[in-house]
Parts: C-alpha cells; sequence; structure tokens
C-alpha cells in the first residue's frame, strides 16, 4: 500500500486499515506459535505479548469503529 499518495481522510482510513489488518496477523501469528514453539522461553514470552497485542488490536478496531 503507497500511503505516500494519501493525505488527510484518505491516508488516516488507510493507515487504520493497514494496523488492524497487520494486528490481526500477528495476533494469528502469535496465536499459531503459542500451540507450536516447543521452547519454554520462547512460549512464555509469546504467551506474556498475547494479551498486549489482542489489546492493541481491540484499542485500533475502537478507533476504526469511531472514524467516519
Amino acid at each position: 500500500m503507497d500511503m505516500s499518495k494519501k493525505s488527510g481522510a484518505d491516508f488516516d482510513k488507510a493507515y487504520v486499515d493497514k494496523m488492524v489488518a497487520d494486528h490481526k496477523a500477528t495476533v494469528e501469528m502469535f496465536e499459531d506459535g503459542s500451540k507450536k514453539i516447543k521452547d519454554a522461553d520462547l512460549k512464555a514470552f509469546v504467551d506474556k505479548t498475547l494479551p498486549t497485542i489482542k489489546g492493541h488490536l481491540d484499542n485500533i478496531n475502537k478507533i476504526k469503529s469511531g472514524m467516519k
């Protein structure tokens, strides 16, 4: 997505859409990793970090729903 050609509300919408998509993909990756990771330290990191990423996704979805 080339955001350099966007401005104003078009930029805002494109940015928020990208953040929603990226956070969804990251949540899916971490959830999948949590199920498959064998290394205990890495699994602990994933399990500790996943709620934060989900919180970020929730926040960006709230922003998106408040946009006109």
